[in-house]
């Protein structure tokens, strides 16, 4: 089960890593220009997490991939996966043709049930890796000896 939950955390850590590398890559306005399109946060909210957003999935996805605070890291992944299927839901719900955004503007990702179903079932494999924390191949594992 440890080696298991190692790749999953790995696995998560990639994705997670992939997709802040490409938003990172696009650039502040453009992340805030499709955190924009769903049209739920306050404007006040949408240039400064088009500014964090790229940054907090790449530390998550090094922190992941590492091994390191795998629980804390794992539960965070979990809560963005949750908050990214209801902003998903949301669109869908509504008739937004707003793309998701995901993998920044490169990847077209329109919104579909079958997308909220994705980022559920990443949520809860990453709620299985913060349970089954660290797993195999993480630093979490090793002694900390002076």
């Amino acid at each position: 089960m440890a080696n298991l939950a190692g790749l999953l955390r790995i696995a998560i850590g990639l994705l997670l890593l992939a997709a802040g590398v490409l938003k990172a890559h696009d650039g502040p306005a453009a992340t805030a220009a499709t955190i924009a399109g769903y049209r739920i946060l306050p404007p006040m909210f949408v240039a400064p997490l088009g500014v964090l957003l790229p940054y907090v999935e790449i530390g998550l996805g090094v922190l992941l991939v590492v091994g390191r605070f795998v629980r804390a890291s794992a539960l965070f992944a979990a809560v963005q996966f949750a908050i990214f299927a209801l902003a998903v839901a949301s669109l869908v719900v509504r008739g937004i043709p707003a793309d998701c955004g995901c993998f920044g503007s490169g990847v077209a990702t329109p919104p579909s049930w079958g997308h909220v179903a994705a980022d559920v079932a990443l949520a809860l494999v990453a709620l299985f890796v913060a349970r089954r924390a660290p797993g195999a191949f993480a630093l979490d594992r090793q002694r900390m000896t002076a």
